[in-house]
């Protein structure tokens, strides 16, 4: 246990930032107080007083992401001169297998828990807690190093949410999804992304088999109009909003503006490294640049899509609520120094990887300044984030990030190899897709393997060896801005990140 002290962002309905405040962490990985609106609980009298330096918030909550490809670059397929206009063209391109999918596959064949722990770290050096989008395939234990929302456990061996990437087309497919719902598990479905109108019969097919309720958490939304989003805000269901990859593929993005006079709940993901940001905190700037476009939110409204509203969202099927600093939360908290002369929501948004003191995950420190983890996670290792140091638990003390990185580098360096690697992992794999060995599947369209697996024959799908780009980089650099600006699909709106940088 420890206490927090600052300025505390508490993301409650009434707003209240507490400065001068205190949050009680407990062993049980709950917040036990947050003063001074709450009493000091007993028990804490010999626990650490860590002075946090900056603004308590609760951690950032992605509800969009594909975790497989986040080791990989912004991409772009050459041939084409127009954005795409459905979800259902980019994945059959000519370069999409050979940039994408094949990577990812011998990545998570041979690496996969090096995989995972690259790109949890990549979210939490900009403050998430808690990201969904597991591959297929192995699951890491709860925690491991951040939440991940598809298969968290909460410590009580439940399953409470289902998980839909690839769109159902028939009712006959989403039948299981609809007797979880009806069970109360939540329901996280990619629907209607795109600019095609005609996207719409996605979501009237969720609304035709009833899962269209509280445990609904629909992504992307793109084509949906004023009709859908009442039918979802009837349902008191939540829009999950990736507009850097909307842009990004198609031009144009969700109407949030709609969506948001209707009532619909909001919240923000960043989708996956072919076409996302690196870390949530990137996608709240370009919804930051859009809403000075269009001006439609303020800056707190903007914040709780990635805290409130997202906890909001999953608190309706978790047993413990999140996304708020208040007494019986989980403590999940991100620590955001503040920045000069603005309040506190325009400083969350701002915030850069730079801007991160500190996160916790389920009461326990995980990442921050190296003085801050020496005090709450001594076992805690060095970790380079671009030209910061900080110090990063695994909750392993073999594993280092430097042993994460040699890891997936030496797939890179012998593919090869890999992929002779890769054949043995796939053989040992049960007819379901599971085994003893740690192998991720891909949860995104992969065209090379739709005949194989249409046979359930996964030795079949062993990735030959390909061609694997260098690892991104962990915080948001000029490279990468400079691969935004070469797009033209988002007519410049996303170059206004290079102002954050």
């Amino acid at each position: 246990m420890f206490v927090l002290r600052g300025t505390v962002v508490t993301m409650r309905p009434d707003g209240a930032v507490l400065s001068g405040g205190a949050v009680y962490v407990a062993d049980d990985g709950l917040i036990a107080a947050v003063t001074p609106a709450d009493p000091e609980p007993e028990g804490f009298s010999d626990a650490p007083r860590i002075s946090a330096g900056g603004l308590i918030c609760p951690g950032f909550i992605d509800l969009h992401n594909h975790l497989m490809y986040n080791s990989l670059p912004l991409w772009t397929e050459p041939s084409r001169t127009v954005p795409w206009t459905s979800h259902n063209q980019w994945g059959r391109a000519p370069t999409y297998s050979a940039q994408i999918s094949k990577p990812a596959r011998l990545l998570g064949a041979t690496a996969g828990r090096a995989l995972l722990r690259y790109v949890e770290t990549r979210a939490i050096v900009g403050g998430t807690t808690s990201i969904q989008g597991n591959p297929r395939g192995a699951v890491p234990p709860d925690n491991d190093l951040i939440r991940n929302i598809d298969s968290e456990k909460l410590g009580t061996g439940e399953d409470f949410i289902r998980v839909s990437t690839l769109v159902a087309d028939n009712a006959e497919a989403l039948a299981p999804y609809a007797a979880a719902v009806a069970a109360g598990r939540g329901f996280i479905a990619h629907s209607a992304e795109g600019s095609d109108p005609r996207l719409r019969s996605e979501f009237r097919l969720l609304a035709d088999v009833g899962v269209v309720k509280p445990q609904l958490v629909a992504i992307h939304g793109a084509a949906l109009n004023a009709d859908d989003f009442a039918a979802m805000k009837a349902g008191n269901s939540s829009l999950v909003w990736s507009p850097f990859s909307n842009y990004w593929l198609y031009g144009a993005t969700a109407d949030v503006k709609v969506a948001h006079g209707i009532g619909v709940r909001l919240c923000l993901g960043s989708d996956w490294g072919p076409s996302g940001t690196h870390n949530v905190l990137w996608e709240l700037k370009v919804a930051d640049l859009w809403n000075k476009a269009h001006s439609v939110f303020t800056d707190e409204e903007l914040v709780r899509m990635v805290t409130s509203n997202p906890g909001e969202a999953l608190s309706g099927v978790w047993p413990r609520p999140l996304g708020r600093v208040e007494r019986g939360a989980l403590a999940d908290l991100v620590v955001v120094r503040p920045r000069a002369g603005v309040g506190p929501y325009r400083s969350i948004i701002e915030a850069t990887e730079a801007s991160v003191r500190l996160v916790v995950v389920g009461g326990r420190a995980r990442y921050g300044l190296r003085s801050l983890m020496a005090r709450l996670a001594p076992a805690a290792t060095p970790i380079r984030v671009g030209r910061l140091s900080r110090a990063i638990d695994y909750g392993d003390p073999a594993v280092t990030w430097a042993t994460v990185v040699a890891e997936l580098e030496k797939v890179r360096s012998d593919p090869e190899g890999a992929s002779a690697r890769a054949a043995a992992n796939f053989a040992a794999l049960g007819a379901d897709g599971f085994g003893d060995t740690f192998v991720l599947l891909p949860d995104m369209p992969a065209p090379e393997l739709e005949d194989e697996f249409a046979r359930g024959d996964a030795a079949d799908g062993t990735p030959e060896p390909v061609t694997i780009p260098p690892l991104e980089p962990l915080t948001t650099g000029r490279a990468w801005l400079d691969a935004v600006d070469a797009n033209p699909f988002h007519q410049g709106l996303l170059s206004g990140l290079r102002a954050y940088a």
